[in-house]
């Protein structure tokens, strides 16, 4: 059975794992980030929401939200859709690509000088916000959360990695892709890594990874990313 490694965060991790475990894999989960909440800062008037990953809206405190619910939310991807019909907001329009694309639909929806809050995390896709004010928008960024590195020994690292090789890992995000170079380049784990294919959920994400062989999705999903991993089965 061919080993994938998954690194990224809980609960993700997990729910990723056991569609993997469905498909016929056999996952190796190794969470290298963990999402923490950042206390936001009360945000100024806005005309719209914005939301590009569902960990912004999933640690958003509700106090925070509540007076938010009633605007409208633009979000890209489904499962950022369905954060933000949990956290409450009805009038939702969603972006079924990237953030690119996320960009190009609220200039298609809004008046060019609206005001615009976008929650996000810490670490964020370069090139969006710019894009927003490009379009003349006004952007003010709330952060939510933030994802900290997780610190595991290598005793640890080496017990989950070992065994038969590393045929795949999945990445999906960059900060993912960054902290997943580190550790395959460190000597006492390189060797669990030759010959494992990096399944990336966009072009950005492979290019943290530059050097190694990657694939990219056609869709940048999850779903995306297992039918690219089952296709090169």
């Amino acid at each position: 059975m061919r080993r994938v490694l998954v690194t990224r965060p809980e609960p993700g991790a997990a729910a990723t794992a056991a569609r993997l475990e469905a498909m016929g894999f056999a996952p190796v989960v190794l969470p290298l980030t963990r999402i923490v909440p950042t206390p936001p800062q009360a945000p100024g008037p806005c005309e719209a929401v914005v939301a590009t990953s569902a960990n912004a809206l999933r640690r958003a405190p509700a106090a925070f939200l509540a007076p938010l619910l009633g605007r409208r939310l633009f979000a890209v991807g489904e499962a950022t859709e369905e954060a933000a019909r949990r956290a409450g907001f009805g009038d939702i329009v969603t972006a079924a690509g990237t953030a690119v694309d996320l960009a190009a639909l609220i200039g298609r929806e809004c008046a060019p000088g609206a005001r615009l809050l976008h929650l996000a995390g810490r670490d964020r896709t370069a090139g969006f916000e710019a894009a927003l004010t490009r379009l003349g928008f006004r952007v003010e960024i709330v952060e939510t959360y933030r994802a900290e590195e997780i610190a595991h020994g290598p005793g640890f690292i080496c017990a989950r990695l070992e065994g038969a090789p590393l045929w795949g890992a999945v990445v999906f995000s960059e900060r993912g892709g960054q902290l997943l170079g580190a550790l395959a380049d460190r000597v006492e784990f390189s060797q669990h890594f030759e010959g494992t294919r990096f399944f990336c959920i966009s072009s950005k994400v492979a290019a943290t990874l530059s050097g190694r062989p990657t694939v990219v999705a056609a869709e940048p999903s999850e779903d995306g990313v297992l039918a690219l991993l089952s296709s090169q089965a």
